[in-house]
């Protein structure tokens, strides 16, 4: 999608040195369509980060030893 909207900006920049405004009201209306999408997967990721709390202080855990700890 990174690069659809990089192509969109590119059209739209294009569009709009050739005064050619319904074309870039396409594309500009194509790309807030792609950056609200984006906006609201990156905020439900940011808010499901914040509800799940590290596992090692919620109960009391400690991580883990390596392989390479001496447990003989």
């Amino acid at each position: 999608m990174l690069d659809e909207n990089h192509h969109l900006i590119q059209c739209i920049l294009e569009y709009q040195s050739k005064g050619k405004t319904a074309e870039c009201t396409q594309y500009q209306q194509i790309l807030h369509r792609n950056l609200v999408y984006l906006a609201t997967i990156a905020d439900s990721n940011q808010n499901m980060q914040s509800l799940l709390p590290a596992v090692s202080t919620r109960w009391g855990w400690s991580p883990l030893p390596s392989k390479d700890s001496d447990t003989a």
